[in-house]
């Protein structure tokens, strides 16, 4: 996630959760953000201070509505103006019933009356009893009725009342995501295409402790996917290294069979499949049921079999309306053996990159690669994060493989 030149306002109101802001004005600076800037209701001063958030944000930090800024512009109205997003967390079910029916009494409530066509985007924290009452649940729906809202909902946990239930604040990680799906310069881009990722090694085992694996770390694919669904898309993420805290669905596998079931069983549901896992070609045939014991066997043999082409499958399978995205690891004659590749297995594209170079590809977190397109045009996207890449991948195959363009045919 990149928040880079991002002024993002934190409306904090008057829940216990309010300390979490804290550690989230550290994360936006680390992630990129230009500013941060604090809101507080007269309330949130009593959970957490000020000074604090002042210290934290580098930047003033506002609680009355009636406050101005040197040129005796309102604040809320220059917050409006010059900031990207308005965060409001925690919100308690006094703030959700207020802006829900159109109050603006305090300096949050009024900042976000006045946050017209940009992000808006509440995180509820409280009570179990106040989250699930008829008529929170009534203000949270008009909420998400109208345009730029997003209610970022509770998680079910310990409360601090001691109750455990529905209220809990949202973790950082869900935040951070939803924030960056609203701010991401391709928001919509894939809005209502569904999407399958493949991503990292797959294990085939020897013995219950030993695999037979490779150097992939998955985070191309995840990049991938992350990128997808910050740009609409709804996504299917199968592998071997599932992450944490994703807002999509992840599907965890081990070996290649295990993916090849997994891949096979939600394909034909997808529009677009992007194949970045570095599948084993060959699994063992005589696996130990128990562990090999060097002192039994000094030098033990392992047969090995060819694991089922993936990619292959679904190339012989695919209907006409489904895009196809491979990918080629190459040590030599990358864009030979990725051309041979893309022809071979029916493709739409192909990404190649070089893993023989130690600055890109397998276990690091930059890229450099080239697409391969079935018209035999080709393009190269040079060395940058994988979550760049990625996001470039994206814009460029959503302008290639369909024209004319719109959001939903891509």
């Amino acid at each position: 996630m990149d928040f880079s030149g991002k002024t993002i306002v934190i409306g904090i109101t008057g829940g216990i959760a309010a300390y979490k802001a804290c550690d989230l004005i550290r994360e936006l600076y680390r992630l990129g953000a230009e500013r941060v800037i604090c809101i507080l209701t007269p309330s949130a001063e009593a959970f957490v201070t000020p000074l604090t958030l002042q210290a934290l944000s580098r930047q003033p930090v506002y609680s009355s509505e009636l406050a101005v800024d040197p040129s005796g512009t309102p604040i809320h109205i220059v917050l409006a103006q010059q900031a990207d997003a308005l965060l409001i967390l925690p919100a308690t079910a006094d703030c959700i019933a207020k802006l829900a029916n159109g109050f603006s009494d305090n300096l949050v409530t009024t900042t976000a009356i006045t946050f017209t066509g940009k992000p808006v985007l509440i995180a509820p924290a409280m009570n179990t009893r106040m989250w699930q009452h008829p008529l929170t649940q009534e203000n949270v729906r008009k909420l998400e009725s109208l345009p730029d809202y997003t209610i970022i909902y509770p998680s079910h946990g310990q409360l601090a009342c001691g109750e455990t239930g529905e209220g809990h604040l949202a973790d950082q990680t869900t935040i951070l995501q939803h924030l960056y799906r609203m701010l991401h310069p391709q928001a919509g881009l894939y809005r209502g295409v569904k999407a399958l990722v493949t991503a990292g090694g797959t294990f085939e085992p020897i013995d219950p402790v030993r695999v037979i694996s490779n150097r992939s770390s998955g985070k191309m694919g995840l990049a991938l996917a992350d990128e997808l669904w910050a740009m609409g898309a709804d996504v299917t993420l199968v592998t071997t290294m599932p992450p944490s805290g994703r807002l999509y669905k992840v599907l965890s596998v081990q070996t290649a069979n295990d993916m090849r079931e997994a891949v096979l069983t939600h394909a034909p549901e997808n529009r677009v499949i992007f194949m970045a896992a570095a599948v084993s070609d060959y699994a063992v045939a005589n696996a130990s049921p128990q562990k090999i014991k060097r002192e039994r066997e000094a030098s033990p043999s392992i047969e090995l079999v060819p694991n089922p082409d993936i990619l292959a499958e679904l190339g012989q399978q695919k209907h006409p309306e489904q895009i196809l995205i491979g990918f080629a690891a190459e040590t030599e004659n990358l864009l030979k053996n990725a051309s041979d590749k893309l022809q071979r297995k029916n493709l739409d594209a192909i990404v190649a990159n070089d893993i023989s170079r130690t600055d890109i590809g397998f276990a690091v977190d930059e890229n450099e690669v080239t697409i391969l397109f079935a018209d035999q045009s080709q393009c190269t996207l040079p060395k940058a994060p994988k979550a760049e890449i990625a996001q470039q991948l994206l814009e460029l195959l959503a302008r290639r493989l369909n024209s004319p363009r719109t959001a939903s045919s891509v």
